[in-house]
């Protein structure tokens, strides 16, 4: 990538990292209770999209962690990615035709292992 592509996306993402601050103080300042991003998001988990943790757990693992282990590098890089739209497809299919309790302690797990997904096999940080 080049350096102009590359100022590019860093702009885009310091934009939305903008735009995602500047929404959750105005959630706050307003006079609706319990409507911040976190509390939404939780409650949605709860219900039919309980693929949201799994999901972001994965996002992080992928951005801020990273094993630099290219044993865990999968051939193709898009794998990682199919892997995880396919799990998430499952898991909103599952949401919506299975009903059951999603307690903290399975969100918890799904976090746990989308981190763990993201860090190992959808890594930035394989050593070339």
């Amino acid at each position: 990538m080049d350096s102009a592509q590359y100022s590019l996306v860093v702009d885009i993402m310091i934009g939305l990292a903008i735009a995602y601050f500047v929404l959750e103080v105005l959630l706050n300042l307003n006079d609706i209770d319990n409507d911040t991003s976190n509390l939404l998001l939780y409650e949605w988990s709860k219900g039919k999209f309980f693929f949201i943790p799994f999901a972001l757990g994965a996002i992080a693992g992928h951005l801020f962690m990273g094993t630099t282990d290219s044993s865990f590098k999968m051939t193709n890089g898009m794998y990682p990615v199919l892997i995880l739209f396919g799990a998430v497809i499952a898991m909103v299919v599952i949401g919506y035709k299975v009903k059951f309790e999603k307690s903290k302690l399975l969100l918890t797990i799904l976090l746990a292992v989308g981190l763990v997904y993201g860090h190992l096999f959808w890594s930035m940080n394989y050593q070339l």
